[in-house]
């Protein structure tokens, strides 16, 4: 039995403080990484739009989307001991979202990471067409920021209706239904608040890992606080 250490973090800008966030999480001991609001964008060698595939100091390789060095982008890391084969990689040129196929200890990976900006969302719908790149065999992991909250009552402490947030979260919803996918924090503790995010209106969960419900009897813990990471701890056989 093996254990996979899956965490999804907003950075909010990585290089200006990469060093503490590669000290973190080697302290969290964690596998894979999701990243949101890496901030990194275009230089000589990489232009907007296009993956920059580099090894970072210490345990982690990583994938990132370029875009601005001001706003969006996404990054998956994986520490070097993994082993990872056949990376197949592909990414939105808004640096929204990217998906990774993998291997890791002899299971397929699928790992999608999205960022779903308020100033320009992502079309969920169009996400169908690669269902049928997805192994059936294959641990899909979907994570990230999605800036909404999945239930109003228990995700969040503000009663301001937001109607954004409504039309996000019945987009999202279709989404987990084309793909049968599951918020995994959510079905391990079905009445729990807690929360990702807080600004001046209140608190609100808007970080999520999701999954397939045939895979969720691999999860052994998650957890969902402003104060960490959002973490998704798997069992692999």
């Amino acid at each position: 039995l093996r254990i996979l250490t899956i965490l999804s973090w907003n950075v909010n800008g990585f290089n200006r403080k990469r060093s503490e966030v590669l000290h973190h999480l080697s302290l969290l001991k964690a596998d894979v990484v999701f990243l949101q609001e890496t901030h990194v964008g275009p230089d000589r060698i990489y232009s907007t739009g296009s993956i920059k595939i580099q090894d970072l100091e210490g345990d982690y390789m990583a994938a990132f989307t370029v875009f601005k060095g001001s706003s969006r982008g996404v990054a998956v890391l994986f520490k070097k001991n993994l082993g990872c084969g056949g990376f197949n990689v592909n990414c939105d040129e808004k640096g929204r979202f990217i998906i990774i196929l993998c291997q890791i200890w002899g299971h397929d990976f699928v790992f999608i990471n999205m960022y779903n900006s308020n100033d320009e969302k992502i079309k969920l719908k169009d996400f169908t067409q690669i269902s049928t790149h997805i192994p059936h065999s294959a641990y899909l992991v979907v994570g990230g920021d999605f800036n909404t909250v999945m239930d109003a009552d228990l995700d969040k402490t503000s009663n301001l209706r937001n109607r954004s947030h409504t039309k996000s979260f019945d987009a999202l919803r279709c989404f987990l239904e084309n793909f049968s996918l599951l918020d995994v924090w959510r079905c391990l503790y079905p009445e729990v608040k807690s929360f990702t995010y807080f600004d001046r209106k209140g608190q609100s969960r808007l970080d999520y890992f999701f999954l397939q419900s045939h895979n969720l009897t691999s999860v052994t813990a998650s957890k969902a606080k402003t104060t960490i990471p959002t973490a998704m701890i798997f069992n692999i056989v």
